[in-house]
């Protein structure tokens, strides 16, 4: 049992960075071809890797703290987070409802979060 959680776990995550990556500021909904998407969304002098790179660090240290949370224990929650923009997506599953809203207090809580959206679903009891 805990493989198919794995896995539609695997599928949310999937799912979240899609529909994370699919919205585009409105300033960037005029431009034609990817190039200039791409230069627009990015500052000045940051290339992508480092992007990632930060974004990364930024999704490690809000997980760090999730785990370090009383009462996560157990739990399988994703983070995805935007180092320029401070948004983050945590999604996963819980075993209770409290978990939820534990989860996304501790990850407003870490320097740098300006806002928190929560994709976590609760573990279907079987």
């Amino acid at each position: 049992m805990r493989a198919t959680y794995k896995a539609v776990f695997w599928v949310l995550a999937g799912c979240v960075s899609a529909v994370a990556l699919a919205q585009e500021p409105a300033s960037e909904a005029g431009a034609t071809n990817g190039i200039a998407a791409s230069q627009t969304a990015s500052a000045p002098g940051v290339s992508k890797k480092a992007e990632r790179t930060a974004n990364r660090m930024f999704a490690r240290k809000i997980h760090q703290a999730l785990n370090k949370t009383k009462g996560l224990a157990g739990t399988d929650i994703a983070v995805f987070a935007n180092a320029q923009t401070g948004e983050v997506i945590l999604g996963g599953f819980i075993d209770t409802q409290d978990q939820e809203h534990i989860a996304t207090d501790a990850a407003s809580k870490v320097s740098g979060v300006k806002s928190v959206a929560s994709k976590i679903v609760l573990r279907p009891q079987l």
